[in-house]
């Protein structure tokens, strides 16, 4: 595992822990663990931040829509005076 350099050093050295008291199966779930908690609370806060940012581009568009509707409305009425 250190030589290949795809994982980080606190995988390794939970795995060679593992190895050396014999609970390599369990020592493995842990780590799984942590990472999985580590991937949600990423989630968590990249949602978090994404959801302000979609409201705000829906807003956007839906105020687009009103704009062009009310815009040629407004120019009839200019219009017809």
């Amino acid at each position: 595992l250190k030589r290949s350099g795809e994982f980080p050093p606190m995988i390794i050295h939970m795995v060679a822990i593992g190895e050396k008291s014999g609970q390599l199966e369990e020592m493995l779930a842990n780590v799984a663990k942590a990472y999985e908690s580590r991937v949600g609370t990423r989630v968590t806060m990249l949602m978090r931040t994404l959801e302000p940012l979609t409201i705000l581009i829906l807003g956007g568009m839906v105020g687009f829509v009103v704009f062009s509707i009310l815009m040629p409305l407004l120019k009839i009425n200019e219009f017809a005076q």
